[in-house]
């Protein structure tokens, strides 16, 4: 299943390293990535797909201490042809 979430991110190349290994550990691939900085936040719109149910994912995001916000954007389905 392909999920979209919106991360707010402390402005730190460190911070952004850190979520993303956190996606990678969870089991989740990565499709899509937009970063913008703002002041002192990184705002991340990103794209992953996985099997695993996605609040694996968002509740281990939000458990960052360098993470101010994880929004589940929406939810695509993909179906098996």
């Amino acid at each position: 299943m392909k999920h979209q979430l919106k991360v707010e991110v402390k402005n730190q190349s460190i911070a952004v390293e850190r979520f993303l290994r956190v996606v990678r550990h969870r089991g989740f691939s990565l499709l899509q990535l937009q970063l913008e900085a703002i002041d002192d936040k990184y705002f991340v719109n990103m794209t992953v797909d996985s099997d695993r149910p996605i609040h694996l994912l968002t509740l281990q995001l939000a458990k960052l201490i360098d993470v101010h916000q994880v929004e589940l954007a929406e939810q695509h389905h993909q179906q098996a042809i």
